[in-house]
């Protein structure tokens, strides 16, 4: 019975999709709790809790519905939070994610929703996250006028990897990175200690402009970048899991973990493919078996979060910024494509992109939010317009 139900290949799928989306994470996590200040004990408890609320939903979904359902946490929505928790307190910022977390259980329960969600084009969605991710991987090259020593030695790495061994480019990243701040003296004078990571609650507090400038960034964000994607990886490989009980589930899950700093908890797009692929199993009826693994690692991470923390917040910020934009380079590059790709959007992006680069303010409301607001804007402009056209067009046909 063993021999049939376990398989190494399953582990080891199961192991590389945490390595893989914990690598490329979780700095700009800790970056984010320290942004909304969070505490150490509390960055602790951020990551404690997405490690066990991501770990019991993949292993739930995966057991009940017999596939590989991998749960995740935003990363883009991770850099939201760096970018716009400082003008927040705490409080306040955990009050956003609770109304983040209901909108996704309440766009799983009224159809509706998800309905007008998938109407905003992707271009302006890529736009804007494009718009968001750019100063990061901007920051990741600023180390080489201090640091040029550590800048090359990373960034060789990261080329390497990239080339040689794409889905662990990260892991050599991050192992470079810490390589370099031993050399440096980094952890010379730090204890580090394994220990099990507490749970730390936080009340919430709401704010209506929390709201409209957390809340419903994150919250579209994650649909778009995170559950949209996360939908169309399981169908790829012919899973008809059905979308509205994981979208409760994975609201509700958030909705829980979100006064321990649980942000976002959705599904997985990009290393939930590491368990669904034909490497892990011939047989796609027990590929879930793999995402279980997962599961049982992201707990594992999860309880031993400050001994994470501890080693993250030792880093110097050189190398903490060469982790952090290197991680982003990827999905800028996607977003940069995406966005332009087509001729009849490209000025609708630009101007999403360029007003949510800009970091203005106006009537309490972010730049995020006008950005996707003006591109929508001119997409309709743009389309009323050409209608116009069209019917001044046919007039003129008509007269002769």
């Amino acid at each position: 019975m063993i021999k049939r139900t376990f398989n190494i290949s399953h582990l080891f799928a199961g192991f590389s999709a945490v390595l893989v989306g914990y690598s490329s994470s979780v700095f700009i996590i800790i970056q984010a709790a320290t942004s909304a200040g969070a505490s150490s004990a509390q960055i602790g408890s951020w990551l404690l809790t997405l490690g066990i609320a991501t770990g019991l939903t993949t292993i739930i979904f995966s057991w009940f519905y017999k596939a590989p359902i991998l749960t995740a946490w935003s990363t883009p929505g991770a850099v939201i939070l760096v970018s716009g928790a400082t003008q927040y307190g705490l409080p306040v910022v955990i009050g956003a994610f609770v109304v983040s977390a209901v909108l996704i259980i309440l766009t799983g329960l009224i159809t509706p929703l998800s309905r007008i969600l998938e109407k905003i084009p992707a271009q302006l969605a890529t736009a804007m996250l494009g718009a968001i991710l750019l100063p990061f991987c901007l920051k990741a090259f600023t180390p080489l006028m201090d640091n040029p020593v550590i800048f090359l030695s990373m960034f060789a790495s990261f080329f390497i990897g990239k080339r040689c061994f794409p889905r662990y480019s990260m892991v050599l990243l991050l192992t470079a990175g810490i390589i370099c701040a031993v050399m440096t003296g980094a952890f010379t004078d730090q204890e580090i200690i394994l220990s099990v990571a507490q749970p730390a609650w936080v009340t919430p507090e709401f704010d209506l402009w929390a709201m409209i400038n957390l809340s419903i960034p994150l919250y579209v964000i994650t649909m778009l970048s995170q559950n949209l994607p996360g939908i169309v990886m399981i169908r790829s490989y012919q899973y008809e899991t059905p979308v509205k009980p994981l979208l409760i589930g994975t609201g509700l899950a958030n909705l829980l973990a979100a006064p321990f700093g649980g942000f976002s908890v959705n599904l997985a797009a990009i290393s939930a493919a590491i368990c669904m692929n034909e490497e892990v199993d011939p047989d796609k009826t027990v590929r879930y078996r793999a995402a279980i693994w997962a599961g049982i690692f992201y707990l594992i991470a999860g309880l031993f979060a400050t001994t994470l923390v501890d080693i993250f917040l030792f880093l110097p910020g050189g190398i903490t910024d060469i982790l952090a934009g290197l991680a982003l380079l990827g999905t800028l590059q996607m977003c940069l494509q995406t966005a332009f790709e087509k001729e009849k959007f490209r000025e609708s992006a630009l101007l999403t992109f360029l007003l949510t680069m800009s970091g203005v303010t106006l009537l309490g409301i972010g730049s995020t939010l006008w950005g996707l607001l003006a591109g929508l804007i001119h997409i309709q402009l743009t389309k009323n317009t050409l209608k116009i056209k069209i019917t001044a067009k046919k007039a003129k046909e008509i007269k002769r």
